[in-house]
């Protein structure tokens, strides 16, 4: 597989972690705090090193198995799609069944009463969490990175794929930041708030609507497991 349709194949599992909506509660809120462009570049850094590691790691794993597994190894990366596949259709069932009733105020995440007081450092580790220790964005790179390990790309084209991926990933995280950096703390405050209190009150419909839409796209990849 050419490196634009191996893009193609790991944006669905990218923009899948960008609309994650806790990591985009928290950066709203780190936006709010009196130091906010210094708290989200810490935030930001522990994201994007994280996922850069945990994908560079699957895929010169998964590189090193198509190597020496062939045909079998390429089965096995779509058998991991298939898998995840799987696994997010269960989270939607679980996530749908877990929705607040009608008037009832849905359960606010625990790092979102922290994290405005954490320092530097733990808003790095904060962010490396937000990233990787998640049910549904570990799978999402461990699915990525060996779509890219395991497509015959060479070095370099691999490390570009993965540059592109984390980028998209991290799209999320990235814009409200640099919307900060150029309008201003001030000017951005009412926007934040109102995109704060809309995604607290809408997490458990995205997350279902978001884990369906990738249910279907991961488990549609992993047929190719039976061709």
């Amino acid at each position: 597989m050419t490196f634009w349709p191996v893009i193609g194949a790991v944006l669905p599992q990218a923009l899948g972690i960008a609309l994650s909506p806790v990591p985009m509660i928290c950066i709203v809120l780190v936006l709010m705090s009196r130091q906010p462009i210094r708290a989200g570049l810490s935030f930001v850094a522990g994201w994007t090193g994280a996922l850069a590691i945990a994908t560079g790691l699957v895929v010169v794993l998964t590189d090193v198995a198509t190597e020496d597994g062939g045909e079998g190894a390429r089965d096995g990366v779509d058998l991991v799609q298939l898998a995840v596949g799987v696994l997010f259709a269960v989270l939607a069932v679980r996530y749908w069944r877990k929705r607040p009733s009608p008037g009832e105020t849905p359960p606010r995440p625990a790092i979102v009463d922290k994290i405005t007081t954490l320092s530097g450092p733990a808003l790095v580790l904060t962010g490396a969490g937000a990233a990787l220790a998640n049910l549904k964005n570990l799978p999402l790179v461990i699915g990525a990175g060996s779509r890219i390990g395991g497509s015959g790309l060479t070095a370099g084209q691999e490390i570009g794929a993965t540059a592109l991926f984390v980028l998209a990933a991290s799209l999320t995280v990235l814009v409200p930041l640099l919307a900060v950096v150029v309008a201003g703390a001030e000017r951005s405050a009412s926007t934040l708030q109102a995109l704060e209190e809309w995604l607290l009150s809408n997490l458990n419909t995205i997350l279902v609507v978001l884990l369906t839409v990738l249910a279907t796209v991961m488990i549609g990849q992993g047929l190719d497991l039976f061709r």
